[in-house]
């Protein structure tokens, strides 16, 4: 068998492999949070949410914390043993959120901080 015929072989199966594994993870709708940053808000959008304000609640949605918010790690306190405090804030440049979590392990306290 000539070496153009096993490459092409090779892509065939890798191809056919690519599109049942993406078939896949579509449907279970798994996520890959490799980043420290994205494991955080994952961990966050877990847990039971607490707003300290009720005019926080309509600002913030479950399902968009991880693609919209950052953790900033310089000002927040991991070293906690109990709840660790982290400081979010949302990549949108005109309306600048910003939110001090307190992130136990059955539940998440959102405070807004104005900066």
């Amino acid at each position: 068998m000539s070496l153009f015929k096993r490459l092409l072989f090779y892509f065939f199966g890798f191809s056919i492999g690519l599109i049942f594994l993406f078939f896949f993870i579509n449907k279970k709708e798994a996520t890959f949070n490799y980043s420290p940053n994205k494991r955080v808000l994952a961990d966050i959008q877990k847990k039971e949410w607490i707003f300290v304000s009720i005019n926080d609640s309509s600002k913030i949605k479950k399902t968009n914390i991880i693609n919209n918010f950052k953790v900033d790690f310089s000002k927040s306190n991991v070293e906690l043993d109990s709840c660790k405090i982290y400081i979010i804030e949302s990549k949108n440049q005109e309306n600048k959120l910003y939110y001090r979590i307190e992130n136990c392990s059955k539940k998440a306290t959102f405070k807004n901080l104005y900066l």
